[in-house]
C-alpha cells in the first residue's frame, strides 16, 4: 500500500514537474540561455552545497479554479530536467503572500501557515527521485517518515521571484533520506 501510494503520488508530482519544465522551456524569451542572468537555486543536501544556475524559472500566485499556484524549477543544465533538478510546488487557498512561510504540516507558529500543497521534488545526479510529503499522507507512510517542507517567497516582482525553502525528502523505497537546508532561490518569473 505504501509503495502504491508513493508511486501514484510521485508519478503525479513528476508529471507536474515535467510539464512545468517543458512549459518553461517552450516559453519564448529574449534569447538568453540563463547563463549570466544571475538566477540561481542553491541549497544544502545533508550538509553539501548544491547550486543550479542553468535554468531557474517559475510562476507566482497563478490563479486556477481550485487554488493559487506557485511553482519553481532549478536545473543545473538548461533544458536537462531528468537529473540535477529541484522543483518547488506551492498551492494556497487564497492569494499567496510574500514573507509568509508555507508548510506541509499544521502549525500555529507566527509567520507560518499550512499550505494546501508545499512539496519539494529533487532529481539527483543519477536521476533518482526524492520528494517531501504533506502530513495528510502520514498514515500511509512508513513509521518515522517526516512530513516537513517549508517554502517562503520573500519577493515577487514582475520579472523575478526570491525566497527560501527547506525540508526532508525520501526516495521511492524510503531507504534514503535527504535533509534540505539553507535553500534559497532567485528565479525568473513567467506570469
Amino acid at each position: 500500500m505504501k509503495q502504491y501510494l508513493f508511486s501514484r503520488f510521485s508519478l503525479f508530482i513528476l508529471l507536474l514537474a515535467g510539464i512545468m519544465t517543458i512549459a518553461y522551456s517552450c516559453k519564448k524569451d529574449n534569447g538568453s540561455t540563463g547563463d549570466g542572468s544571475g538566477y540561481y537555486m542553491r541549497f544544502k543536501i545533508n550538509g553539501t552545497l548544491v547550486e543550479y544556475k542553468g535554468q531557474v524559472e517559475g510562476t507566482f500566485n497563478k490563479v486556477t479554479s481550485l487554488q493559487h499556484n506557485t511553482s519553481l524549477a532549478g536545473l543545473k543544465e538548461a533544458l536537462v530536467a531528468n537529473k540535477n533538478n529541484m522543483t518547488l510546488l506551492l498551492a494556497t487557498e487564497d492569494d499567496t503572500q510574500t514573507g509568509l512561510s508555507y508548510t506541509s504540516y499544521t502549525t500555529s507558529a507566527s509567520g507560518m501557515q499550512k499550505a494546501k500543497l508545499a512539496n519539494i521534488v529533487y532529481k539527483d545526479e543519477s536521476g533518482t527521485d526524492y520528494l517531501s510529503w504533506m502530513e495528510e499522507f502520514a498514515t500511509g507512510l512508513p513509521s518515522g517518515t517526516e512530513t516537513n517542507a517549508v517554502i517562503k517567497v520573500t519577493e515577487a516582482a514582475s520579472g523575478y521571484i526570491k525566497g527560501n525553502f527547506s525540508g526532508v525528502m525520501y526516495n521511492a523505497d524510503y531507504s534514503k533520506k535527504l535533509n534540505v537546508t539553507e535553500g534559497e532561490f532567485y528565479a525568473r518569473r513567467f506570469n
